[in-house]
């Protein structure tokens, strides 16, 4: 099957899955580092039976599947904590910067030479993303919000790890990435657990489904990202940075407004606007 449907299905669910996140963050779960453990977890023991059901075996390549998992575990970490700080309408287009920042990682390691159209397009990139935070108060020091680094440093992240899963998917089996990288990051996230033990003994049972649920369907955008990954990754990127779930979540301010955000439709026509024109610039850079 092409990438292009990995991709593309790997874009849908990933909006889904932010959505029942975002929802089980903002009404079930307060501590973030106790969210971000039982994803990881979560995620793994989903991987377990598919994984051994197709004879999952050890990582040929044990050096580039460690740096898989801390690319993980840090990208994961990344986006959890932006999570819980920034609107979806503003986290899920500037996943679009993922593109210029690929780019730009192929021109200064691997001397690959930028034309003078890519840089009008990382440029239109860059502003439009400044377009994207754009609030009530219509000012600029929404940039240096911390919600809003956050976003960046997420987004950086992931370049990372989705550029070191075609690396290490070139040296290991589909099966073994997929369970050892999430495997490597669970262990990696133990230290945590002083930030949220004793949330973990006070949040009841019926408080996880959202969690449950958002992690059932960004394991399998994982699935699908690693088989899009494997094959192409500039233009994979592209598709799943969609904002598929900016066009959910306005709906859902008009009929459910404090189930998720809201905002006046000004600002959404902004942000929809400027999400419209980094999809179309990181189209652009990744052809």
């Amino acid at each position: 099957m092409s990438y292009i449907v990995f991709a593309w299905l790997a874009s849908v669910v990933y909006a889904l899955g932010s959505i029942v996140g975002k929802i089980a963050i903002r009404h079930q779960i307060a501590n973030r580092w106790l969210y971000n453990f039982m994803w990881a977890l979560l995620s793994t023991v989903l991987i377990v039976p598919f994984a051994v059901a197709n004879h999952v075996g050890l990582p040929q390549d044990w050096g580039s599947m460690l740096w898989l998992g801390a690319a993980n575990a840090v990208s994961g970490v990344a986006f959890i904590l932006a999570f819980y700080e920034v609107d979806l309408t503003i986290l899920s287009p500037l996943y679009n910067l993922r593109t210029p920042f690929i780019v730009l990682v192929g021109a200064l390691f691997y001397r690959e030479v930028l034309t003078s159209f890519q840089w009008v397009l990382m440029t239109i990139l860059i502003i439009a993303g400044i377009f994207i935070n754009t609030d009530e108060e219509l000012s600029l020091k929404v940039l240096w919000h911390k919600g809003t680094l956050l976003a960046v440093v997420a987004v950086l992240t992931s370049v990372w790890f989705n550029s070191t899963i075609k690396m290490t998917s070139m040296h290991n089996g589909f099966w073994e990435v997929l369970l050892w990288s999430n495997l490597i990051a669970t262990i990696l996230f133990l230290p945590t657990l002083p930030l949220f033990y004793k949330d973990l003994k006070k949040v009841k049972l019926n408080k996880y489904y959202g969690l449950v649920i958002s992690t059932i369907l960004f394991a399998a955008g994982y699935f699908w990202e690693v088989k899009a990954f494997a094959q192409n990754v500039s233009i994979s990127v592209a598709i799943i940075t969609l904002p598929i779930s900016m066009l959910i979540v306005i709906p859902l301010s008009v009929f459910k407004p404090k189930l998720l955000e809201k905002h006046t439709a000004k600002i959404y026509a902004i942000r929809l606007t400027a999400a419209a024109v980094m999809f179309a610039a990181a189209l652009g850079l990744s052809r």
